[in-house]
């Protein structure tokens, strides 16, 4: 008989200490709009107000945050952009230091937490 894994935060960081708490940091600034849920997946991790704003996918030494907003992100952070729709966009920035969550991130996800319905 197959054991199934239930995913949770701390097996998607487990021996990543320096990764957790760029999360951590991210998680808290978050917080500062609203509510924000966690949805740990198999993969990746869903952070939710009424639905899905923002999806972390962990990796080796970094994470992979991807959000939705109503414009194209012109910026050298943004490492993949993908036009869903005539006014959404999914983006993706690389995260790898607490450091990492700063003004400019932040003001993005703003957005990207008040279009989540």
């Amino acid at each position: 008989m197959k054991t199934v894994s239930i995913p949770t935060i701390e097996k998607h960081f487990e021996g990543k200490d320096k990764l957790l708490q760029t999360y951590q940091t991210l998680l808290q600034s978050l917080r500062t709009f609203g509510l924000v849920n966690e949805a740990p997946k198999q993969t990746s991790i869903h952070l939710e107000k009424n639905s899905g704003f923002a999806g972390v996918h962990p990796r080796k030494n970094h994470f992979n945050l991807e959000f939705r907003t109503d414009y194209k992100i012109e910026n050298p952070r943004v490492v993949r952009t993908q036009q869903l729709s005539a006014k959404r966009y999914e983006h993706t920035v690389k995260l790898e230091k607490p450091t990492d969550v700063d003004a400019e991130l932040l003001n993005w996800l703003k957005d990207a937490y008040e279009l989540s319905k």
